[in-house]
């Protein structure tokens, strides 16, 4: 371990992504500045430097109108979508049986109902480790009918998170919430207007790998993830699982007995941009012992959750006890974060956020309610702690196990 004062650090990694940065989804001139930012932080924390980069638009939506029988709306491009400025009739559809009975030409299609339960999946998105068939067929249909622009209704009372998030999705787009959905829905037949301002540029977008070369056998693997979605600062998510691993970083350095760390910032987890599959296609884990994931932590008057995935028996049960000396921690499942690349290949696999974090969406994360002021920065240090002293013990045990089998 080295000698780090940890005063002020956790503060200083959120100023400068979630205040002085910024929303920084993938592919955008502030997500760029974020990955520099990191790679400095890991590159001062002794750590070899890798930028693993990958293509990706760099898209901005300036304004979007909508206006349903001459009243004006709220909603929100959908990203990537392309601009417009179209007149037509609402039609309202909701499963796969109404798209093959319904003519959409010249119209714009509401989709609602529990087909935009969640975001649809884009195109690009590795099928391989997750897949919602029911979406995938419905946006088959959809596309194929094609309508000249599509309003998707949310099931929160809030725009955001948009449920269309596809480069490859080329109908102008837009969200609104439940409570404005329910108004356009009852409109069907109406004619709307719905003007977006928006635009691409080629881009690109990266996960910065940050290693500490240690004397052989496998290594220990800590991520998280630095981008967001648009519109939102992105402090709980993920600004403080970033700023946890930065600290990490600096108050692990190289693990006593030699363990290679590699610490991965990946640039594209709320993107949906296949950071985590090209990650995992170039560097295999064949190698990895254990991963630890960090994705929203901090959250005032919460507590931290820590999730267990193909863990060794008894090892939830150490990790829970070493917790009680490091603050509020409690076991609690939890699979939508990049973990979910390595757990399936049967690596033991932890991942910390807070309690409750899906009720969190819609409300806080992926919106522009996520801000700083939000958070407790002393949670974030104490994760930071537990994962630190997580690790050694895993070092520790790694090391007496290779040596009984030398023997």
């Amino acid at each position: 371990m080295v000698n780090f004062n940890l005063d002020g650090y956790v503060e200083h990694c959120l100023n400068r992504m979630a205040v002085e940065i910024g929303a920084r989804p993938a592919g955008s001139r502030a997500n760029r500045a974020a990955a520099s930012f990191i790679a400095g932080e890991m590159k001062q924390a002794g750590c070899q430097v890798i930028w693993q980069e990958y293509p990706c638009p760099d898209w901005r939506a300036t304004a979007c109108e909508l206006t349903v029988a001459g009243q004006k709306i709220v909603a929100v491009a959908n990203t990537y979508s392309p601009p417009c400025d179209i007149e037509a009739e609402l039609v309202s559809v909701s499963t796969a049986e109404d798209l093959a009975n319904t003519d959409l030409t010249n119209k714009i299609a509401v989709v609602h109902g529990e087909i935009t339960g969640s975001s649809f999946l884009p195109k690009n998105f590795d099928r391989n480790y997750y897949v919602v068939e029911s979406q995938d067929r419905f946006m088959e249909l959809l596309v194929s009918s094609n309508p000249m622009a599509v309003i998707t209704v949310s099931h929160y009372d809030s725009p955001y998170p948009v449920l269309v998030e596809d480069s490859d999705f080329t109908i102008p787009s837009a969200t609104v919430s439940k409570p404005t959905g329910l108004m356009v829905v009852q409109n069907t037949g109406a004619t709307a207007r719905l003007k977006i301002d928006s635009a691409t540029e080629k881009g690109a977008g990266a996960n910065i790998i940050g290693r500490h070369i240690g004397n052989g056998g496998p290594k220990i693997l800590v991520c998280a993830h630095y981008d967001t979605k648009p519109d939102t600062p992105g402090a709980l998510d993920n600004a403080s699982g970033m700023a946890a691993l930065l600290l990490l970083a600096r108050l692990l350095g190289r693990p006593a007995n030699g363990r290679s760390m590699e610490y991965v910032a990946y640039g594209g987890e709320d993107s949906w941009w296949p950071g985590d599959a090209l990650y995992i296609e170039e560097y295999p884990p064949d190698n990895v012992a254990a991963v630890v994931n960090i994705d929203g932590v901090g959250l005032k008057e919460a507590k931290t959750a820590v999730a267990f995935f193909a863990c060794p028996e008894g090892l939830a049960d150490r990790v829970m006890d070493m917790a009680k000396s490091r603050g509020e921690f409690v076991a609690e499942q939890w699979y939508a974060s990049d973990h979910g690349f390595f757990w399936p290949r049967g690596i033991p696999t932890l991942a910390f956020t807070t309690t409750g974090c899906m009720d969190l969406v819609g409300k806080v994360a992926h919106t522009e309610n996520d801000t700083p002021d939000l958070l407790d920065n002393r949670r974030i240090e104490q994760t930071a702690q537990l994962v630190r002293d997580i690790i050694l013990m895993l070092d520790a045990s790694l090391n007496t196990s290779i040596s009984k089998s030398n023997k």
